[in-house]
């Protein structure tokens, strides 16, 4: 039976607030290893460390405690645990750390009665390499699944927008649950939704925006019961200047409906739309308060060739605050257009040096290829399963010179 839905109005200010009473702060990021015991994660390591609490000095201790979790930005969640920061996913066990004070005072209270806090170092746990099905839309989404485990990626991205394979408004519930089934037994992870989600100036257009909204990170959930995957959407628009306040303001409505379902929202910077650059992404998610439900994609391909140039290392820094998704393919530049390619199939710049510069920055998420419509809209000589092959192949010696391992 279908889900429904009620939009609510919801201001910009509003969501600001609401966010800071929760909690929400530029700490929250996902794929990014720390500050994970903020939201009831438990930590847990192979070798862990100890803290032993003398009892004559349990504020002391619980101080320091409280002070390294806050700060020591390298831990991880490799049992994925909680609201972890890593994972991004939910665990209805854990504790509710809705609010930085409740933290502190459990933290504090825990202090007289434990004998040993455990803390977990960040190793290298490695990061996905994933394949979405928008270059694949000439096939079913069963037979898209199957090559995308077949050729040996370790997740999946589903593009969901009106017209393709994987639209809400075509799935239904059986369906659902073969797709479900099939992502379980082919080992791949459910990692983003692609939608299209450009904000719409009149008020209807956007309450029907929001039950779409809506019905993209029900069907996340659908087909990934376990690990609600992000739904991620370039903005659209010409005019940065012109469209920013908009934006933020129709974003917050969209952060709400994330919020009330528990699910993930990251918005693209596209280089020929109105928000094309990391710090305008960045911009959009800081006015609302830095909801943990709302990050940003990471797409070098949208940075390269600018003027002035933008460094990988530059992006990179201006992203990972923010970074909760990471999408790659190639571009090229030929006279004074930009031309976006497979991924690492250019050479116009080490797609390895993408993978350590984000994991060295505490990025643990999945690297999502992405074959651009300028491959396979209307090119007969395009195929498929030989680009799915390409991206596998490339990203694969492009991880393996990173010295980062692939889950």
């Amino acid at each position: 039976m279908r889900s429904t839905f009620s939009p609510t109005a919801t201001s910009a200010a509003a969501i600001t607030e609401r966010g800071r009473s929760i909690g929400i702060s530029s700490l929250s990021r996902f794929g990014r290893a720390g500050h994970v015991s903020m939201f009831g994660c438990r930590l847990s390591s192979a070798r862990p460390p100890s803290l032993f609490l003398a009892s004559r000095w349990p504020v002391v201790v619980a101080f320091f405690a409280v002070g390294a979790t806050i700060r020591i930005g390298r831990w991880s969640c490799p049992s994925h645990h909680g609201r972890c920061l890593l994972c991004r996913r939910e665990n209805p066990e854990s504790p509710d750390m809705s609010t930085r004070r409740a933290f502190l005072q459990t933290s504090l209270a825990s202090a007289g009665s434990l004998a040993t806090l455990t803390v977990a170092q960040s190793g290298r746990t490695g990061c996905g390499l994933a394949l979405g099905t928008y270059g694949l839309q000439s096939m079913r989404l069963e037979d898209a699944i199957r090559l995308v485990a077949a050729t040996g990626y370790n997740a999946i991205e589903i593009t969901a927008i009106p017209g393709t394979t994987g639209a809400p408004s075509i799935l239904t519930s059986g369906d659902r649950a073969k797709l479900r089934q099939l992502l379980a037994d082919s080992g791949l992870r459910l990692c983003a939704i692609m939608a299209d989600l450009q904000p719409k100036r009149l008020e209807a257009d956007h309450k029907s925006q929001l039950a779409e909204v809506y019905h993209l990170i029900k069907l996340g959930q659908d087909l990934s019961p376990d690990a609600t995957p992000v739904v991620q959407t370039v903005l659209g628009g010409k005019d940065w200047g012109e469209s920013r306040d908009f934006f933020r303001d129709r974003i917050a409505n969209w952060v709400q409906i994330a919020a009330d379902l528990r699910g993930f929202l990251s918005i693209k910077p596209h280089r020929h739309q109105a928000m094309s650059l990391p710090s305008e992404a960045s911009w959009l998610i800081e006015q609302l308060g830095s909801p943990e439900r709302l990050g940003l994609v990471y797409d070098y391909s949208h940075c390269v060739f600018r003027n002035p140039e933008m460094t990988i290392d530059a992006s990179v820094r201006e992203s990972l605050p923010h970074v909760n998704y990471v999408a790659v393919k190639d571009a090229l530049k030929e006279g004074q257009e930009v031309k976006f390619a497979l991924a690492g199939e250019t050479g116009s710049w080490d797609q390895a040096t993408v993978i350590s510069a984000l994991y060295d920055g505490g990025y643990r998420g999945d690297f999502c290829c992405e074959v651009s419509s300028q491959i396979w809209k209307n090119n007969p000589a395009y195929d498929p399963i030989n680009a799915a092959k390409k991206c596998f192949q490339n990203m694969q010696d492009a991880f393996a010179r990173a010295g980062v391992a692939r889950r």
